[in-house]
């Protein structure tokens, strides 16, 4: 074989190489997905995943899998996504939690930022600022007042230290310039019952406190959201009710481990955004008090840089300490 031939071959071989990958590629998905949810089966994450995962199935012609991965205020999820192959098969549903292990300094084996890759957003929610209906206060001007009037009384709940309900009532505090006595509990259900019997006056609750709302159980003081809900749309924002600037909104959407190639993840992207603009997965996702909200990676991932820093002002002026 004289040179001209051995080139010949080798360029040959190099195009079938390839051809196979690009081939492989383009073969995506060729087997079931799974969305890793970093928290338990029934709440907002998880309603938001099990949603969108039943169009996207037949979207992409492949089934998807959402697993509970819960613990550890989501790290426990969030690190089985970061140490799953970088071959789009995995997602994970990010939320707050995800922004604030960033923005934490907590010493973790995964840092979010660096070895996760967003795909696209997909929800936003309004958290409402909720008290018992037997409650004296009625509005954040009341809050504050009462607040004011006796430091450290009122009592703000939240499921967990430094999850994004407890850093949504130190920034209440921080630009309220009052003092409200923060008391975790194990999860955010168990914090209705305090709240309807009177042991806890405020906590920021999720769209599942809605059906309590409209049922009388509860009172809904003002969203935290810069835009009112489109679920209680007569209830206004905190911004608006007192305290302008004031920006406490949870959101969920899409990742991949990092590395993941990037026309896997435009295809993601691709097919979320469809998901998204259904009409049927819009309207099962607002009668959960979650609105639809797609947009680009790029767009994701700036908004989580944003949210990160706000998150860390607000850890460091409160002081608070994860380990």
């Amino acid at each position: 074989m004289n040179r001209r031939q051995v080139v010949s071959a080798a360029l040959l071989v190099s195009a079938a190489l390839l051809c196979g990958a690009a081939s492989a590629q383009d073969a995506f998905p060729s087997k079931p997905l799974r969305i890793i949810v970093p928290f338990g089966p029934g709440g907002a994450p998880d309603v938001f995943a099990r949603v969108v995962a039943d169009k996207l199935a037949s979207i992409l012609g492949k089934p998807l899998v959402v697993e509970n991965r819960t613990g550890a205020s989501s790290i426990i999820g969030t690190e089985v996504a970061v140490r799953s192959p970088a071959d789009g098969y995995t997602l994970l549903v990010a939320t707050p939690s995800t922004t604030i292990l960033t923005a934490s300094n907590r010493k973790l084996s995964f840092d979010p930022a660096r070895d996760l890759q967003a795909v696209s957003m997909g929800v936003s929610m309004s958290p409402v600022l909720v008290t018992g209906a037997n409650s004296a206060l009625r509005d954040v001007k009341s809050v504050i007042a009462a607040a004011k009037a006796q430091p450290g009384k009122l009592v703000i709940a939240s499921g967990g230290v430094g999850n994004s309900q407890h850093l949504a009532a130190e920034m209440l505090k921080q630009m309220a310039g009052i003092d409200m006595l923060h008391v975790p509990y194990q999860s955010t259900p168990a914090i209705v019952p305090a709240l309807v019997s009177g042991e806890v006056d405020l906590t920021f609750a999720d769209a599942s406190s809605l059906p309590l709302i409209k049922a009388g159980k509860l009172r809904a003081i003002a969203v935290g959201s810069p835009t009112r809900s489109k679920a209680i749309p007569d209830v206004p924002t905190v911004a608006e009710a007192g305290l302008p600037g004031f920006n406490y909104q949870s959101w969920y959407g899409l990742m991949v481990p990092a590395g993941t190639p990037a026309p896997v993840v435009a295809q993601l992207n691709r097919a979320i955004n469809q998901a998204l603009a259904d009409a049927e997965v819009q309207s099962k996702l607002l009668s959960a008090g979650l609105v639809a909200t797609p947009g680009t990676s790029d767009a994701m991932a700036t908004f989580m840089a944003e949210d990160a820093r706000r998150w860390a002002k607000v850890i460091q002026t409160a002081n608070i300490k994860f380990d």
